[in-house]
């Protein structure tokens, strides 16, 4: 107590801040505080305002919303439009979905610390060590080339006579865009499965023991005492993989760059190709995202009230 005589406590029992230490936390505030009012939302606000915006014969910015009203409807008219948006449900179904219960299993595996656990952890990390264009290369030799090989010698199958030749990826069918996916799923293994075998190992081990003596087996721990206990966490996954469901572009660009096929396009990708375009695309980009927003903002909440619902 003598260490603190002449020092005022407030309520709560806390030293109060002295003027350089206010001074100190509001420089090391400045920089990330400058980053996110830069960054995120001026480069948003300023989206925002493009969507109202069009190019005149002059290439000045005029606010006119008319223009990419027009152009949106026109699209919208088109059936190839409503591929890209099916095709970007279709993703976000697989890879959450999918992803999500294969992540969670080889989480719980890797939480166990059953056999080779740690040859899995190297396996589903590499991805994240890499660089994202190395990887896809290496994957389109593989799975392009050495795999339709390889089925030709062991079984006969004869992938030259098909569309494309014998690159798988140069069929323009629905097996390439799965194969993609499952390309997608794998590259995000990595961060998913650390943050939950983190969350599993966050789980107080009385928990684990009282299940035990309660004669719980692995299967009943994963369902009643594991995914409880972290489904806040994978809330979390399924409610971001919303937001972004019409910003994923599949990794499309690093398999195809701008030239993928129309029948593999996600809104992302469709995004994306109109904003390499050139700078008079900005505004109906723009306009685009903010009705893909408009559209996700109520779904996005809805899920994580019934998230919050069910994790009570």
């Amino acid at each position: 107590m003598s260490l603190l005589k002449g020092k005022k406590i407030n309520r709560v029992g806390k030293t109060p801040l002295k003027k350089g230490d206010i001074i100190f936390y509001t420089l090391l505030l400045l920089i990330p505080l400058s980053q996110i009012l830069i960054f995120y939302f001026g480069v948003n606000f300023q989206s925002f305002l493009l969507a109202f915006q069009t190019r005149d014969a002059s290439g000045n910015l005029v606010f006119d919303a008319s223009k990419n009203w027009n152009l949106f409807v026109a699209d919208a008219k088109t059936s190839i439009f409503w591929t890209y948006v099916g095709n970007s449900f279709l993703v976000y179904l697989f890879t959450s979905l999918t992803g999500t219960v294969l992540a969670t299993l080889f989480s719980y595996y890797i939480y166990k610390r059953r056999t080779f656990c740690n040859f899995f952890k190297f396996v589903l990390f590499l991805p994240s060590l890499l660089p994202a264009i190395l990887l896809v290369i290496m994957f389109k030799g593989f799975v392009g080339n050495g795999l339709p090989a390889y089925l030709n010698y062991m079984f006969g199958i004869d992938f030259s006579q098909m569309e494309g030749g014998g690159n798988i990826f140069l069929k323009q069918n629905t097996t390439t865009i799965i194969i993609i996916t499952m390309y997608s799923i794998w590259i995000s293994f990595g961060a998913q499965v650390l943050v939950y075998t983190g969350a599993m190992d966050q789980i107080s081990p009385e928990v684990i023991e009282a299940g035990k003596l309660d004669g719980t087996n692995s299967f009943t721990e994963f369902f009643h005492i594991i995914l409880p206990s972290i489904l806040p966490t994978l809330g979390t996954f399924l409610i971001v993989g919303i937001a972004s469901i019409f910003t994923n572009q599949n990794n499309l660009f690093n398999f195809y760059g701008g030239g993928g096929p129309h029948e593999h396009y996600t809104i992302g990708y469709f995004i994306y190709l109109k904003l390499r375009d050139g700078e008079a695309n900005y505004p109906y980009a723009s306009f685009i995202g903010l009705v893909c927003t408009l559209f996700v903002l109520p779904l996005t909440f809805g899920v994580r009230k019934l998230i919050n619902r069910v994790s009570k």
